[in-house]
């Protein structure tokens, strides 16, 4: 049975793409890339790879993948983003469902791994994604952040992980923690909620015990505590950039506007 249709969306992803694209050549029925203006490699890539490749000015990452689905065919998708990567076995499963599907999208675990190795605790063993849905079964809502696929009829679950390899190195980490901090800091000005030093103080020491202590990370090593601090140290970024937006000192702007 051919695989489902792919939706990846892309900014700057020559190093992530290739492996992502593997991942699914030869298997999934349409490959398309939807891009922000890439200024690095990632149109050739795409391209020699056989996907179909489309920029388009980018909004959230909500309204570009609602926008990437309307550009398909009616049927089943497969939402990916390009640091993940489809093995064998989900493949295999995947198939399994569409072939006499219970549910018209499937959630799906995620194992992921943070400079080169595996996470298995710090509430990262918990992780999954809502992304193989038939086109019309759902949308994105809204978000500048941690956007969520909204699947009215419900959803079924998988059993095989999508592999995702998170960060490549400690300056990825900190580029993507910037970026993601500023969004999630406009995200909470624009829900209105309260901005207050007490959740620059306080949030980030709660957040790097909850992962390291509670939800075990310190069992994965160096790599988990290292973890559990710089997800602590966005936390506090994120809130200190809402306290700035609030009190009209940081502007409520996308970088580059």
């Amino acid at each position: 049975m051919t695989g489902p249709q792919v939706l990846i969306t892309t900014w700057n992803e020559e190093r992530n793409l290739p492996a992502c694209l593997a991942s699914v050549q030869g298997w999934a029925r349409r490959i398309l890339v939807v891009d922000s203006h890439s200024t690095d490699d990632t149109e050739r890539i795409a391209r020699a790879a056989g996907a179909e490749f489309v920029q388009r000015d980018y909004r959230s990452p909500a309204n570009q993948k609602n926008w990437g689905l309307a550009q398909l065919a009616p049927g089943w998708v497969l939402i990916l983003d390009a640091d993940e990567r489809v093995g064998e076995p989900l493949r295999r499963e995947i198939d399994a469902a569409l072939a006499a599907p219970t549910a018209p999208a499937y959630w799906i675990p995620r194992r992921s791994r943070f400079l080169g190795r595996e996470i298995r605790h710090a509430g990262w063993d918990r992780d999954g994604v809502l992304r193989l849905l038939e086109r019309d079964a759902g949308r994105y809502r809204e978000a500048l952040v941690h956007e969520e696929l909204h699947c009215p009829a419900g959803h079924g679950r998988l059993r095989e992980a999508l592999e995702h390899e998170s960060y490549r190195d400690i300056d990825d980490y900190l580029e993507r923690m910037l970026r993601y901090a500023r969004a999630g800091a406009r995200q909470l000005a624009r829900e209105g909620k309260r901005a207050g030093l007490d959740r620059v103080l306080l949030r980030p020491p709660a957040r790097f015990l909850r992962m390291a202590i509670w939800q075990q990370g310190w069992r994965d090593g160096p790599h988990g505590l290292l973890l559990c601090a710089l997800s602590a140290l966005q936390v506090g970024l994120k809130h200190a950039l809402h306290w700035g937006i609030a009190r009209g000192v940081i502007a409520d702007k996308e970088d580059g506007d």
